[in-house]
């Protein structure tokens, strides 16, 4: 189990709270025995084989954000990545705050270092952050995605060697193409993706675990809002009747799916309770790292993780925006309407799309109650019958992997 000494200094817990907590959050991600790659002395031995296509690796690691992505890296499949390829890394940095707010640094860093040494040649990692804090309008700019990472430590996977890009320092004309979208999407205007895209041979996605105040989760298919030109994702809120299929289909633009190869999360933290920005920081121990090179499926396990812990963990730091599918239709029309927009050079939030009301989904019951995973799976063939969960590292906690099946509803096997 976690210290709880560590808790309470990180979650400001008096040591009631905590215990109370603690009776409430059985299911806690632990190491409760050594596997086959973690052995007595501290070195690991073999793992298995690369993840199959579309399953999921639920690895547990110990040793921090870095070593755990080490270890995980050794179970993914890289045959895609030729010698001297181009790979941009999406991140989650909606905000300057720290993980988990943002991707794991520590988590960013090490993929970097396995691309490098896989043989890829640039290494990007890319992103701009929420509207609330960077704006990249036809009128201004207003805020810094550089700075965004430069406070959440991003900026360190420099050191790492990678290359940094900002979405909101190019041109707002002529720095987006107009995306190739599916058939049948729900973008009556279009959307508008940065032209960086189209220069690089892959794509790596690594988002994190958080609640959200109006999609209730935000994982990989979520975090593709931060792609998008101001007015596209004014266009997402506003024109916000289909939100969640609207996002989901961002992932299926031609140009981003024919180089989309994994995704991977790296939990040092996941941020419960409220979202984007604010919530109930968790500690995993060990390091949680779940990665897929099926999106849909990779956030399948992702909702099931943070639905059981948000209901688990009853304890709600001050200042979270609890996900209320109710109150959610509100926050979002007030959103559109420029309320916590940032504005400056940028002017005011707007785009020519027409206003439509937000509805929200039960994404809590089952990964089939969340509207985003639907139409993804959707987009990639339908919905599988089964999806495969492959453990590594420390041993999964009994009752939290029934916890996770029991959220599943039938669509996981643990292998």
């Amino acid at each position: 189990m976690r210290d709880p000494k560590k808790n309470v200094e990180r979650h400001a817990l008096t040591r009631r709270e905590f215990a109370g907590l603690a009776l409430a959050a059985p299911l806690a991600f632990h190491l409760s025995a050594c596997s086959s790659s973690d052995s007595d002395d501290g070195k690991e031995t073999p793992s298995g084989a690369v993840l199959p296509s579309g399953a999921v690796l639920l690895g547990l690691y110990t040793g921090g954000g870095s070593g755990a992505l080490e270890r995980a890296a050794r179970r993914l499949d890289f045959s895609w990545l030729k010698q001297g390829d181009s790979v941009l890394i999406k991140v989650a940095a909606n905000s300057g705050l720290p993980h988990p707010s943002t991707t794991s640094v520590n988590g960013v860093a090490a993929m970097v270092q396995a691309l490098k040494a896989r043989g890829a040649g640039r290494v990007i990692v890319a992103d701009q952050s929420g509207v609330e804090h960077v704006r990249n309008s036809r009128q201004g700019r207003y805020g810094s995605t550089r700075e965004s990472f430069t406070q959440s430590g991003l900026i360190r996977v420099e050191q790492a060697g990678a290359e940094t890009h900002f979405f909101d320092e190019q041109p707002f004309d002529t720095g987006y193409f107009a995306a190739t979208l599916p058939t049948d999407n729900r973008w009556p205007r279009g959307l508008y993706l940065p032209n960086i895209l189209k220069e690089v041979d892959h794509v790596v996605y690594m988002p994190r675990i958080g609640a959200h105040v109006l999609a209730g989760n935000t994982l990989g298919q979520k975090m593709a809002i931060g792609w998008l030109r101001d007015d596209s994702r004014h266009d997402l809120h506003n024109d916000a009747e289909q939100f969640y299929e609207k996002y989901a289909e961002i992932n299926h633009a031609q140009e981003l799916q024919s180089r989309l190869r994994l995704i991977v999360t790296v939990s040092e933290r996941v941020l419960l309770h409220g979202g984007p920005d604010r919530g109930t920081p968790y500690d995993m121990t060990p390091v949680l790292v779940h990665a897929s090179s099926a999106l849909a499926n990779h956030d399948a396990l992702g909702t099931s993780i943070l639905t059981t812990l948000n209901q688990q963990v009853t304890t709600v730091a001050e200042g979270a925006l609890v996900y209320n599918p109710s109150f959610a239709p509100t926050i979002n029309r007030v959103f559109a309407d420029g309320a916590a927009v940032a504005t400056g050079p940028a002017g005011r939030w707007i785009s020519e799309s027409q206003q439509t009301v937000y509805t929200a989904h039960s994404w809590e019951r089952s990964p089939a109650d969340d509207r985003a995973l639907s139409r993804g799976w959707a987009l990639s063939g339908g919905k599988p019958a089964q999806i495969t969960i492959v453990t590594d590292g420390a041993t999964l906690d009994t009752a939290l992997q029934s916890a996770l099946a029991a959220h599943g509803d039938g669509l996981y096997e643990f292998a």
